[in-house]
């Protein structure tokens, strides 16, 4: 091989090589979220909370620790369940998506995921979250919110 040859296919290796990194860069910029991050976002799972213990403003206090992680919570500050009579907090699949019920569960410290599914086009959350008398234990909730 000659010299010239030699040196214009070390220039394409070269080149070959800073384009897919310039590729790689421009991807890790323009897609910030392709990095791993602390916080869960899942914007997409429309959550809707319901108190089922009867402890004033739980709810409220649930959907805004799930608001800065980066939940979509749909009812407002939280509801009220039917009833006040759950001993241990639960996450009902609303729409068949199991794993959008496990990753809320997961955040929340949840382990018990009920199917609940339901053809209403009127229920638009796709995950409801009822605490239960068994709150203080949950992780989403620290130290300084327990009473």
């Amino acid at each position: 091989m000659t010299t010239i040859v030699k040196f214009n296919l070390s220039i394409s290796v070269a080149v070959i090589i800073l384009s897919v990194a310039s590729i790689s860069l421009l991807h890790k910029i323009k897609n910030p979220e392709s990095e791993s991050s602390n916080k869960q976002t899942d914007t997409s799972t429309r959550i809707a909370v319901l108190n089922g213990c009867g402890r004033a403003g739980l709810a409220a206090l649930c959907a805004e620790k799930l608001r800065s992680e980066g939940f979509d919570v749909v009812n407002g500050l939280g509801g009220n369940a039917d009833s006040y009579d759950f001993n241990v907090s639960v996450v009902v699949d609303r729409k068949g998506d199991f794993e959008k019920a496990q990753i809320v569960g997961k955040k929340i410290g949840i382990s018990d995921i009920l199917d609940q599914r339901s053809d209403n086009p009127y229920i638009i959350e796709d995950v409801v979250v009822i605490l239960g008398r068994d709150w203080d234990t949950l992780k989403l909730f620290n130290e300084e919110t327990k009473e």
